[in-house]
């Protein structure tokens, strides 16, 4: 045996594999093509596609709370011909919705990268720091927009479905446009200040509660500040020949419960729609900001940018490398 181990001599410290590795041949995509994949896939993390039964319930059933009330005042117009909810109050009716779907999305798509700490890999590919937060927000914009505009398009489906006549559905168009346009910039404003706000922490729980009091404190404290500055909402009378019907109340608020329309984004965006309208509508939770429009336009444009600002700039760090 020891002959034999002799003869054998000392054994080799190191063997090279044959693995077959073999160098990608393929099209490469560049820049354009990976913020592509990025934002189909942020999109589809947003409604949980691609992901395990759990990360749907929220998506879907937010989705199926907003429908249903459309689907029941489409119904109720079909029977009655009366609208039960204007296409320009649905988001300000269902705002809690849109913080809940918000607080519970948006830290999947912004925080989970910065916990996993994979944002090297994505910072390694000829991707800019400014393309991942764009990418993100445009996809958790698109997500919210499907979640606000469906429900108006079923709606208005349902409503021109039981009109007759060109003039009565060229009506009802003319009614649904602003209430598009409205979802589309409560998409924006929404998902942009929900993406700055989870981007700053890693932890899910955190990133969760940073939005949900942010949407919930904010309202709070400007419909209290509304309320407390002496503003009730402007009844008009339309009752019958008997005096029947709503007390009409002075319609000029003063400047602070304008001021406090400026707290939360929310109010801010309903008083921004009705400046643009030119009118506040029966029982406005909002005062109509008359000449003041123009500050609730300068301040929402100025918060979207600070927002984006902040945002970007958060990628930008290199500590995140």
């Amino acid at each position: 045996m020891s002959s034999d181990t002799a003869t054998a001599g000392p054994s080799p410290s190191g063997v090279i594999h044959d693995i077959g590795y073999r160098t990608y041949s393929g099209e490469r995509v560049g820049r354009l093509g990976i913020v592509r994949a990025l934002y189909w896939h942020s999109l589809r993390s947003a409604w949980g596609l691609g992901r395990g039964p759990r990360a749907k319930i929220v998506p879907f059933m937010a989705l199926v709370i907003m429908s249903l009330p459309a689907i029941a005042n489409a119904f109720s117009v079909s029977k009655t011909g009366v609208h039960a909810i204007r296409y320009d109050e649905y988001m300000y009716s269902f705002q809690l919705v849109l913080v809940l779907y918000l607080a519970a999305v948006t830290p999947e798509l912004i925080s989970r990268d910065i916990r996993n700490r994979t944002l090297p890999l994505y910072f390694s590919r000829p991707l800019r720091r400014t393309d991942y937060p764009i990418a993100k927000v445009s996809a958790l914009i698109t997500a919210m927009l499907v979640l606000t505009a469906a429900p108006e398009i079923m709606l208005y489906v349902g409503t021109i479905g039981s009109l007759h006549g060109g003039s009565a559905v060229w009506r009802e168009t003319r009614a649904f446009i602003p209430g598009l346009e409205l979802a589309l910039l409560y998409s924006v404003v929404f998902s942009i200040l929900a993406a700055v706000l989870s981007c700053f922490t890693g932890r899910r729980a955190f990133a969760t509660g940073a939005v949900a009091v942010f949407f919930f404190g904010t309202y709070v404290i400007s419909s209290a500040m509304v309320r407390l500055t002496g503003y009730r909402p402007h009844y008009v009378h339309d009752g019958g020949p008997d005096g029947s019907g709503y007390f009409v109340k002075p319609s000029s608020p003063g400047m602070g419960p304008k001021i406090s329309g400026l707290l939360d984004p929310a109010n801010l965006l309903e008083g921004l729609k009705e400046w643009v309208v030119g009118s506040a509508p029966k029982n406005a939770d909002v005062p109509y900001p008359g000449s003041f429009g123009i500050v609730y336009l300068a301040v929402l444009v100025v918060l979207c940018a600070l927002a984006a600002f902040l945002l970007i700039r958060r990628y930008q760090k290199a500590s995140l490398l």
